[in-house]
């Protein structure tokens, strides 16, 4: 069995933070200390970028997010599920079977 262990980078977490009181729930939860924080080597905080960057070069993540034109960007690279929520459910796209993916 693999272990997932949540992560946040910092230009997310900056941008969380920009975002104001709409997102003080998301910040609350990206700021649990059971979260893995990955520093980000990158000018500026936009946050796509720098997460489209790091799952082309390294297909060990699986990205969260409800953001529908970073889901857009992330189904372009192969081998990336995507996590997110919808109707009060957690839902993964392209989960490969062998890591244990439920049938739908």
């Amino acid at each position: 069995l693999m272990d997932c262990v949540p992560c946040i980078t910092d230009c997310v977490m900056a941008e969380l933070e920009k975002l104001g009181m709409k997102f003080r729930v998301a910040l609350r939860i990206a700021k649990d200390p059971r979260f893995d924080r990955l520093p980000c080597s990158h000018k500026g905080t936009y946050a796509d970028d720098c997460l489209v960057q790091r799952v082309t070069q390294h297909k060990c993540y699986i990205v969260a997010t409800v953001d529908r034109d970073l889901k857009r960007r992330i189904r372009k690279i192969p081998g990336v599920p995507i996590m997110y929520i919808s109707n009060h459910r957690y839902n993964i796209e392209r989960m490969p079977d062998d890591y244990g993916a439920p049938r739908l």
